[in-house]
């Protein structure tokens, strides 16, 4: 089974990319993508950090006219694409439900990463019943939505790879976790 630091590491990489640090995570993800049978470990190296913080301000932030990727649950999830909608009144109600109360600062509560990180923290705790309630009913459902929207945007070869990567192990995540559930019944 996968682990909360692969999670943890497939969350970071979906935030603003600040400093050399986040050049760290690069060899763990194309491990990660070589234990998926995934063929991005080429995609998924960057060379230079500054190309990738513009890049990520092109797709997920803001562009002259509108962001071309919102990585928000409730653009995908809302009828009218707005940002605290249905998908993120869902994100809020699966964090209470395993206890937390998210405090908002800087991101949404339903970005793309804080999900993973989400997802990660059911991992480590063992609450599976949740995680695949969360991946069924929740993440799997706007994240497919979000990567096509993130094709059409053209990104560069490491956000292509990254959101290929994400949806690799969510699936792969919920088969595991259905197997484990169906094999314990």
């Amino acid at each position: 089974m996968f682990e909360g630091r692969d999670f943890r590491a497939a969350a970071e990489a979906f935030l603003y990319p600040e400093d050399a640090s986040f050049l760290g995570l690069i060899s763990y993800l194309q491990a990660l993508s070589r234990r998926l049978s995934l063929a991005l470990e080429e995609d998924l190296r960057v060379n230079n950090l500054e190309e990738l913080q513009v890049e990520y301000t092109r797709l997920f932030i803001t562009s002259p006219y509108r962001t071309p990727a919102p990585p928000y649950a409730s653009v995908y999830l809302s009828s009218d694409r707005r940002l605290k909608g249905e998908g993120y009144d869902e994100a809020l109600d699966f964090y209470r439900r395993a206890g937390y109360q998210p405090v908002e600062e800087g991101e949404l509560a339903d970005h793309v990463s804080y999900e993973l990180a989400f997802v990660a923290l059911l991992l480590e705790e063992g609450n599976l019943d949740l995680l695949r309630e969360f991946l069924e009913r929740h993440f799997l459902r706007w994240y497919p939505r979000f990567l096509t929207v993130l094709k059409q945007a053209r990104p560069g070869p490491f956000y292509r790879a990254l959101g290929d990567l994400v949806l690799g192990l969510t699936n792969r995540l919920r088969e595991e976790v259905t197997y484990e559930k169906e094999g314990l019944s």
